[in-house]
């Protein structure tokens, strides 16, 4: 009886040349699998197939009989049979599958298995089974207009053994039998959606089962109404209407446009329209939503301004300047200097507008305390500051412009006090969470620290940034704000006093930042912009928004508290910090790669026509860097993520 022991790739590879060696026939010969092949990830093999190939010779009466005395095994329905071996015959073996685990006498087996012993002590473990499962739930979005119901399905698997015929070996082989979960209907779509008490808007009777085919996924299954919010009273200032152009004309001067334009008395310099009330809405579980009340506004008249017995209407009661004070309308008497000024004129400050109408020269610095400030041409190596709006006809080289005084400060100091007030309110939230769970005897302060230093270091930084202008600020702050600022940098900052801090400090602070929030919008408020028609190297910061007129601004900075706008130019070299609103810009940066950068602190949009290599756009602490030039940019942020869209391509975001 000859023998043939060989490896191949695969189980037939290794027959194929054991049949070749022996020179015979499948028919002759009986085959043994010794070991299957094993595989690793991609399909790639890792260890070649055993086979062991006995030639079948002609048997006598004695050794049929010796093949008889034999054991022998076999799997039918899934289970292992067993018959033992007689007057000296050879135990039975058992080849095992890979994912199978057989543990005889106490020992693991990896590949074959003499059931010397029968089947004492012989387990088979095949992989546990899972049962199949379909999830169904309910999403509602945070103001309850819409419910969704979400799905999956996961097929369950069943495992259990091939069957084997009577042998003296047999191969423990798996088989794999999936579950299918039970199908969805549309009573249990009903039956979810009612256990959540949603009762208004149901859609269930639009739904095809059919979608319900697919493994995973959401739809929409209840509607509310939308309330319809109140329309606040609005005040229009007519005085800040622009000038009428003609679209057709070849050349637009946008200093007449935009020009300096003084009102007699009598004018009227704004309108009220009154507020309209909302109308509720309904949610999806029923309940009202409520409108607030709109917020009505007042004309608010200082000195040179009349109001009408309706409140409705604001007219000039003396020629001069329309200016807003914070929200107070004016008309300001007016200083007006016809000539340059420079060293003959000195440093100009004044409580009123300033005119100039030549040039502001080097070292001269420009002061309105309570106005506007204009000048007729350009500003060279000047410093100019105005509590009002700033215009300049011409270009700004080398200088520094201010509109809107301690305004811009308040706008640094309300952005981070909204974010630490965020933070506290999710430290509150933390504290609360965790004490439902803990002992009646938990240190208040121990745990309140414990969680500042784990999980609110944002809290620690926004704080370090508010003691570093604190002293900016603090003679211009209300006292109950002041004492709330100072609180928090005692509890949160650099060198905070731990063990002091209680869960009714938080509120109180929270407190405080929300009642005096109010107070804090109108003091950053200032409605004052600076309009010029051309900077480089120069240094531009606006409560309101900055507009540059011409065709250029180079290597210079630009802060502004409500939007940038230079729709016929280039921006290149320096940066653009709007706090909240749009910047817009014809291009920015330039071939060269000329570092240029765009942020929008809080929320709002950046839009231009062109975009260089090595300019940052940045909204919410979301940055994107250009690596090559791209047109028609718009970046914004939609769910609190930042995406950019580049020649109708989004390349960031969703």
């Amino acid at each position: 009886m000859r023998k043939w022991v060989g490896r191949g790739s695969t189980i037939d590879e290794a027959v194929a040349k054991g049949l070749q060696e022996l020179g015979v026939t499948k028919e002759e010969v009986d085959i043994i699998v010794l070991e299957e092949p094993k595989r690793r990830l991609l399909g790639l093999a890792r260890t070649e197939a055993v086979v062991q190939l006995v030639e079948r010779a002609e048997q006598d009466d004695t050794e049929s009989i010796a093949q008889d005395l034999n054991g022998k095994v076999w799997v039918k329905n899934g289970q292992l049979g067993y018959e033992p071996p007689r007057d000296g015959g050879a135990a039975p073996r058992l080849i095992i599958d890979g994912k199978i685990t057989v543990v005889y006498q106490g020992q693991r087996i990896e590949r074959v298995v003499e059931l010397e012993q029968g089947l004492s002590g012989l387990e088979i473990i095949l992989p546990e089974d899972t049962e199949p499962f379909t999830h169904l739930d309910i999403v509602v979005d945070k103001d309850g207009l819409t419910a969704q119901l979400v799905w999956q399905q996961v097929p369950g698997t069943k495992y259990s053994l091939a069957d084997q015929p009577t042998s003296t070996s047999a191969q423990l082989k798996l088989i794999q039998e999936s579950l299918p979960p039970r199908p969805i209907t549309i009573d249990d779509v009903r039956l979810t959606v009612q256990s959540e008490g949603i009762t208004y808007g149901l859609l269930l009777d639009t739904i095809n089962p059919d979608i319900f085919r697919a493994p995973q996924g959401s739809i929409v299954v209840a509607r509310g109404t939308e309330p319809v919010p109140p329309q606040d009273a609005i005040i229009e200032y007519t005085y800040k209407q622009q000038n009428d152009i003609d679209p057709d004309s070849i050349r637009i001067d946008h200093y007449e446009v935009y020009g300096i334009s003084s009102v007699q008395m009598g004018t009227v310099l704004a309108r009220k329209v009154p507020a309209q009330a909302g109308e509720p809405g309904i949610d999806v579980y029923g309940r009202p939503i409520h409108v607030p009340q709109p917020k009505d506004r007042s004309i608010k008249c200082g000195k040179g301004v009349e109001l009408s017995l309706d409140g409705l209407t604001a007219t000039a009661s003396i020629a001069g300047l329309p200016h807003l004070n914070g929200d107070i309308l004016e008309v300001l008497p007016m200083l007006e200097l016809k000539s340059d000024a420079d060293i003959s004129t000195g440093n100009i400050r004044f409580d009123g507008a300033v005119l100039i109408h030549g040039n502001v020269h080097d070292n001269v610095k420009v002061e309105s305390i309570s106005g506007t400030v204009y000048v007729g041409g350009l500003v060279s190596g000047a410093t100019i500051r105005s509590l009002g709006t700033i215009v300049v006809r011409k270009n700004v080289v080398s200088s520094f412009l201010q509109a809107g005084g301690k305004s811009i400060v308040h706008i640094r100091l309300m952005a981070i006090l909204n974010r630490i007030k965020a933070q506290l309110e999710k430290l509150e939230t933390a504290f609360r969470t965790i004490v439902r769970h803990s002992p009646p005897s938990t240190n208040e302060s121990a745990l309140l620290e414990h969680l500042i230093d784990l999980k609110f270091s944002h809290l620690l930084r926004e704080t370090e940034l508010l003691s570093d202008f604190f002293s900016e600020i603090a003679q211009e702050l209300e006292p109950k704000l002041h004492e709330a600022v100072a609180r928090i940098i005692v509890h949160f900052g650099p060198k905070r006093a731990r063990g002091t801090l209680s869960l009714e400090t938080v509120r109180r602070l929270l407190e405080t930042l929300a009642a005096e929030e109010e107070g804090l919008m109108r003091a950053a408020s200032q409605d004052a912009d600076i309009r010029v028609r051309y900077i480089q190297n120069s240094h531009l910061e606006a409560a309101g928004s900055v507009i540059i007129e011409g065709q250029g601004a180079y290597y210079s900075t630009v802060i502004a508290g409500k939007g940038f706008q230079m729709e016929r130019g280039l921006f290149r070299g320096g940066e653009i910090i709007v706090n909240d609103g749009e910047i817009v810009a014809k291009e920015l940066g330039g071939p060269t790669g000329v570092a240029t950068s765009a942020t929008v602190v809080t929320n709002g949009r950046i839009k231009s026509q062109l975009v260089h290599s090595n300019v940052t756009l940045c909204i919410a602490q979301q940055r994107f860097r250009f690596d090559e030039p791209a047109s028609r940019v718009h970046a914004y942020l939609s769910d609190g993520v930042l995406h950019v869209i580049a020649d109708g391509v989004k390349v960031v975001g969703g």
